[in-house]
């Protein structure tokens, strides 16, 4: 495993790299030694060689050296040979065969001697069979070669000494390479801390961590490059914030956005959605983000998608989807290079917008309708007493009486409306105080009395005993049962029944009035309380003079109360209008 790391490998390197050199440089001084000191051995073995030559000379005629020469070889511990110019021995320190005076002596180059040169030679000498350094040295007398001198040394105790020196030089390799082993290790540790450091901080910094730095121990290129590693660090750590409080700020822009935001790219696969997005296409935080080929999305959108995605321009459109009306823009998205590489749609819901035009629309025809019949009535009975139409005074009489009874109908029309509008824009003050629910009840109902007695209909007051106080504006509850019931004696039938009454709750009480009418159908139950709303087809009108503003009224006061108001009815058995207004609290005097 250590060579497969650097710290393995650069120690390897090295211990290879020592023992290579230490194996060349112990060959290399192995060498030179040996051939030093044979060398020295072969300078000295031709000095001597020299020296003897100069004494035969010195005394060419005398044949008798045997005794000195003997004296000389052991002091040199060389054996010695001489010969004549011919090659023949004249004298030798050498016991063997062949070695007497007057043989012919065996010398490799022994002619080259004879001509002056000085010739070494080593190998094994067939007289002494051993390996010897062989020099044969020239004898000269007044420069002619008159002879040779041959010197034969054993090679064995330089062959020891270089031994032992090639010997100190093994245990000085040995010891090199055991030493270059530790110190490589020690060294290659040394290198690579500072990189393993470096390898820890960029793992961290994959990881996400930048506070993790390289300690910097040295000011040589690996020490650079560590504190680049730190720079890099702190400047992705700056980046990354950044991003990451673009990011947030995106996300909180898109959270807090009403309009719903998708951005998908070429492909169709949802890159980015927030939450009125998510509610719309009906996805979880736990299903993840998916392709829009996937989902149940109305057709149109991805029609859309694909038209951006074919002409790369922006489109801006309106579409309907469950019932509720979407202004959508779709924008490509571009890379630097002009390409697109997905679209960002946004769709704003103005469903209610649509619905406030629809109803001020309808509210403009509606008033316009509300005015016209009286207007039109009190400019046809005018023209007729200005045209003197009236015959006698009791028909003028009855003209005038059909002008006051429009004139006070468009009355109430405009009170209504101002009533209304300032219930819904809270302009409208109230007095809030402690008011018994049986006191209002029966001063609204007897109030009543006559106009049901007049029209042959009943009313009946249903309270149970002991009803607590309500808190509200009394002015404005009578307005309310006033209008409840005006509206159920209109729609009652002759000799049917209109029940007014009040039921105790646990923190309000509900007042109702239940007429015996001709019903409403359930589907039109949730609209009663529009204005000018009325269920044409289910009743029909005793008598005109109605605003059609009545029940939004109610609904609005009885809101202002902090209350709520509710409408049941069975077609041919009736309606019951109810609503709950709070109780009376002690503190609130």
């Amino acid at each position: 495993m250590i060579n497969r790391s650097l710290v393995g490998k650069l120690w390897l390197a090295i211990v290879i790299l020592v023992i290579l050199v230490m194996f060349l440089l112990g060959l290399f001084l192995s060498q030179f030694f040996e051939d030093f000191y044979f060398s020295l051995k072969s300078q000295e073995l031709a000095a001597n060689g020299g020296k003897i030559a100069e004494m035969i000379a010195s005394a060419p005629d005398r044949q008798e050296w045997e005794e000195e020469l003997f004296i000389i070889s052991k002091y040199i511990d060389a054996k010695i040979v001489i010969t004549d110019r011919r090659g023949l021995i004249r004298s030798c320190t050498i016991q063997g065969r062949g070695m007497h005076r007057g043989a012919k002596i065996e010398f490799p180059d022994v002619e080259k001697i004879l001509q002056g040169e000085i010739v070494v030679q080593r190998g094994v000498y067939p007289a002494l069979d051993m390996t010897v350094l062989s020099v044969g040295v020239p004898i000269k007398f007044q420069r002619e070669v008159i002879g040779a001198v041959f010197l034969h040394s054993p090679v064995e105790p330089v062959t020891q000494t270089v031994r032992t020196v090639q010997k100190f030089i093994l245990y000085g390799t040995v010891g090199t390479i055991f030493l270059a082993t530790i110190l490589g290790f020690i060294l290659s540790k040394r290198i690579t801390k500072p990189i393993l450091d470096m390898n820890r901080v960029a793992l961290e910094m994959a990881k996400g961590n930048f506070n993790s730095k390289v300690t910097i121990e040295s000011e040589d290129e690996i020490g650079l490059l560590g504190s680049t590693l730190n720079h890099l660090s702190a400047e992705l750590q700056k980046n990354i914030d950044a991003l990451s409080t673009g990011k947030e700020q995106l996300e909180n822009i898109l959270t807090s956005m009403t309009d719903a935001v998708i951005t998908i790219d070429t492909s169709g696969n949802i890159l980015l959605i927030n939450p009125p997005a998510s509610e719309l296409l009906n996805l979880s935080k736990e299903a993840g983000l998916r392709n829009i080929h996937d989902l149940n999305l109305f057709s149109e959108l991805k029609e859309y998608f694909q038209a951006v995605l074919m002409d790369k321009t922006q489109i801006k459109t309106e579409i309907e989807l469950n019932d509720r009306t979407f202004k959508i823009g779709l924008t490509p998205l571009r890379h630097e290079a002009g390409d697109i590489r997905g679209v960002v749609a946004v769709l704003h819901d103005v469903t209610k917008e649509r619905q406030l035009e629809s109803l001020r629309r309808e509210f403009v025809a509606n008033v316009s309708h509300e005015l016209r019949s009286p207007l039109s009535l009190l400019q046809g009975y005018v023209e007729a007493l200005a045209d003197g139409l009236a015959e006698n005074e009791e028909e003028r009489q009855k003209y005038l009486n059909i002008l006051l009874d429009e004139t006070l109908r468009l009355r109430r029309l405009v009170n209504d409306l101002l009533d209304l509008t300032q219930l819904e824009t809270g302009n409208i003050s109230m007095k809030f105080e402690k008011i018994p629910v049986e006191e209002l009840v029966y001063r609204v109902a007897n109030r009543f009395n006559p106009l049901f007695g007049e029209q042959n209909k009943n009313i009946v007051v249903s309270l149970p005993g002991g009803l607590p106080f309500i808190r509200g504006d009394e002015d404005r509850l009578q307005q309310v049962l006033v209008n409840l019931l005006d509206n159920a004696l209109k729609y009652t039938p002759v000799n049917g029944t209109v029940e007014i009454g009040a039921v105790p709750h646990e923190k309000s009480v509900e007042v109702y009035v239940q007429d015996s009418g001709p019903g409403i159908p359930k589907e039109e139950l949730e609209h009663v309380w529009e204005r000018f709303y009325k269920v044409d087809k289910a009743r029909t009108r005793e008598t005109e003079g109605g605003t059609g503003l009545g029940l939004a009224i109610v609904k609005n006061i009885v809101q202002a109360h902090g209350g709520e108001v509710n409408a049941t009815s069975e077609p041919g058995k009736g309606t019951k209008f109810s609503f709950h207004i709070p109780l009376y609290e002690q503190e609130k005097e």
